[in-house]
């Protein structure tokens, strides 16, 4: 037998990894220099980093905290790349996050949220507004997601969080975030705001299992 010339462990698929990101990071470089291309440049630098991010959590599987406004800001600087080319709906954000947050896992607490809000903007094709509130209590953490769109139909609304229930997409992305709060010990419910009013998910997670105040 010949000696094996593929190497599929992890080590490796994040050297190659870092290898795309690099050719990534100079292609930006040479975009930065033109002025109507520095936008973009910048959208790509950004994934960049947020891919960087990812392989190395892939390394670390606690992950690094960081504070909820941060976890959130890259989130929503995430949806707002991808809509940069001014194709998609025009979305704002609207956010109120009360108490000192840190969660472990960012990377996860990420795709959790950009989940979420990927959700919200296909079913806003008109645009509108996302609503994040995040509150931090004695025993527990209480995070909601809120959008103007239609709302989740009444028919599939028990089984959203099951793989391959959706009426647009690959319906993975709500049973992605629902398997990524139950790892650090919480639970995702989801419902409607009022008939038109939008979808809401509420996610809670147990502060002493996934989140510690800023100050200890």
């Amino acid at each position: 037998m010949g000696e094996t010339l593929t190497d599929l462990t992890l080590p490796c698929l994040v050297h190659d990894l870092n290898n795309v990101f690099q050719t990534l990071v100079e292609a930006a470089d040479l975009l930065s220099a033109d002025p109507r291309w520095a936008p973009l440049s910048a959208a790509i630098l950004r994934s960049v980093e947020r891919g960087r991010s990812v392989t190395q959590s892939l390394e670390n599987v606690e992950g690094t905290p960081a504070r909820f406004e941060t976890i959130l800001n890259n989130a929503i600087a995430f949806v707002e790349d991808s809509l940069m080319g001014g194709r998609g709906p025009r979305i704002r954000f609207d956010c109120d996050i009360r108490g000192e947050i840190e969660l472990r896992r960012n990377w996860a607490w990420e795709r959790v949220l950009i989940n979420l809000f990927s959700n919200s903007v296909r079913a806003m094709p008109g645009g509108g507004t996302i609503r994040v509130r995040a509150d931090r209590e004695p025993e527990q953490i209480r995070i909601v997601v809120a959008d103007e769109g239609p709302g989740i139909p009444l028919e599939i609304l028990p089984y959203v969080f099951e793989p391959h229930v959706s009426t647009r997409g690959s319906g993975l992305g709500l049973h992605i975030v629902r398997n990524i709060v139950r790892q650090d010990g919480g639970e995702v419910r989801a419902g409607n705001r009022g008939e038109g009013r939008g979808a809401e998910f509420t996610i809670s997670v147990p502060a002493t299992l996934t989140a510690r105040p800023a100050y200890a």
